[in-house]
């Protein structure tokens, strides 16, 4: 052998020895063919004994014939090596190499962190920041969770009953759902409850008012951006709601709001199953269900040309058609009866003249126009029993009412009268902001999880997800 190639190959050694990290090369037989001093005394040798010897006799727990037989890289993985009569652990990258055809020649394994002071160190580390991020995850999960199940919908009438058996069918599948329904008829808890059922119930629950969110805004939002994609972007970027949505399920409300622009990206993304960052030059795999609604003719949309064709067949897998209140009158005093009860004036009950109103009226504005209708008859009310004339002048319509001769008197119970008046309160407010949970909490200088706490208490559905206010 020539000389210079016995000076080339001990400087490669010279090299490998100077390293503090172990390294080492076997073939395709899994024969050491390369290591360096640190790692050949990891496996109990020095470099002459460990050389030309089959890794599995060295460490039987090696997992070098998976790596080259499947040609992926295992990253960061913690290996088990027996030392001074006690079992370490190390941190190991496994590396397939390949020739210039692209066949697997081998692997390079490295381990990092030989010293186990420092691994125990850095674990350390690594636990409490573990710690923190589970306690995060924990703060987190009552906002990124199905607030509502199937229970939650109130009515045994005929439409009734064949929604909810469509959400318990559609529920065990993972195919696009489209939610159709007047303002009100509860879109957002039709959502929540597929979500509730399905087998992604422990994953995330995404929900997103595509109206609410502005225009320019939009791609950020939803995609995510990389760190110094633009002017007033966040140093260290952002996760997209996409993101947040893997493994569970992404539900768009007002899908017929989103931009155009956005839809081109939106279908790429359910087409490949990847989504890419603002400024990024990488695609990172996503894995949700998803969910849409709108209130909106979104086949008259496309005939204008402001909707994809192409995106509302790919959502439009599975409908769910959400029937008007007025469609189903015999719920009407179930579903009156179960508000008062979540705004605090369970004894409360209504006259039959209150009754007759109520099933008497049209209700463009659905559920959500009977819970704010509700809401100003208990602060109207005396003596535990809504009349006709406590509720909104345009609910009674031509319903004759007696004339009131003295103003409403004060309710008897103060934590009753004192709920209803926060529920109000909190009703007005997200109208206010549109539905966007985020925007109301933030005026109200409380936290989102306070706010859905609150919500559900009283029985107030997210119309976060459900609003038909005038649009900006």
């Amino acid at each position: 052998m020539p000389e210079e190639w016995n000076n080339s190959e001990q400087l490669y050694q010279n090299v490998l020895d100077a390293l503090p990290e172990g390294v080492l090369y076997c073939d395709t037989d899994f024969i050491v063919r390369k290591v360096n001093k640190c790692y050949a005394s990891l496996l109990g040798g020095d470099v002459k004994t460990i050389l030309g010897r089959p890794l599995p006799d060295l460490n039987p727990l090696t997992r070098a014939p998976l790596v080259i037989k499947h040609g992926r890289p295992e990253m960061g993985d913690l290996c088990t090596l027996p030392l001074f009569g006690d079992n370490y652990k190390f941190v190991v990258n496994r590396i397939p190499v390949r020739d210039g055809d692209g066949a697997v020649t081998g692997m390079v394994s490295h381990i990092l962190f030989t010293d186990p002071a420092e691994l125990r160190e850095l674990t350390r580390k690594i636990d409490f920041l573990a710690k923190k991020l589970k306690s995060y995850n924990r703060s987190l999960k009552p906002e990124r969770s199905a607030h509502y199940d199937i229970e939650s919908i109130i009515g045994e009438s005929a439409p009734m009953r064949a929604v909810k058996g469509l959400i318990r069918s559609y529920a065990a599948g993972s195919h696009p759902v489209l939610i159709l329904g007047k303002t009100g008829t509860g879109k957002e808890l039709t959502a929540h409850a597929l979500h509730a059922l399905s087998s992604r119930a422990a994953g995330p629950f995404i929900s997103i008012n595509c109206a609410a969110i502005p225009k320019e805004l939009f791609e950020a939002e939803l995609f995510g951006y990389a760190p110094g994609a633009f002017s007033d972007a966040r140093k260290e970027g952002k996760i997209g709601q996409m993101e947040l949505a893997n493994g569970g399920t992404l539900f768009l409300d007002e899908i017929g709001d989103i931009p155009l622009h956005a839809q081109v990206k939106l279908l790429r993304v359910l087409e490949e199953k990847r989504i890419t960052r603002l400024g990024d030059v990488s695609g990172r795999e996503v894995d949700f269900r998803l969910i849409t609604a709108t209130n909106r003719d979104l086949q008259d949309m496309i005939s204008q040309e402001s909707f994809r064709e192409d995106l509302y067949y790919r959502i439009n897998t599975l409908t769910i058609r959400l029937p008007p209140l007025r469609a189903r009158t015999e719920d009407i005093l179930p579903l009156a009866r179960q508000i008062l009860s979540k705004i605090g004036c369970a004894t409360a009950d209504f006259t039959d003249q209150a009754v007759r109103a109520l099933e008497a009226y049209s209700w463009p504005g659905n559920v959500r126009q009977l819970f704010n209708s509700l809401v100003h008859a208990t602060l109207h009310q005396s003596g535990g029993r809504i009349d006709a004339g406590d509720l909104p002048a345009e609910v009674t319509g031509n319903v004759r009412m007696p004339e009131r001769h003295s103003p409403p008197q004060r309710h008897h119970d103060l934590a009753a009268w004192l709920s209803a008046q926060e529920a109000g309160f909190l009703t007005a407010a997200l109208q206010e902001n549109q539905g966007n949970v985020t925007a109301t909490a933030r005026q109200l200088g409380i936290s989102r999880v306070t706010l859905y706490a609150k919500l559900k208490k009283y029985g107030i559905p997210q119309f976060a997800a459900d609003t038909d206010a005038p649009k900006p």
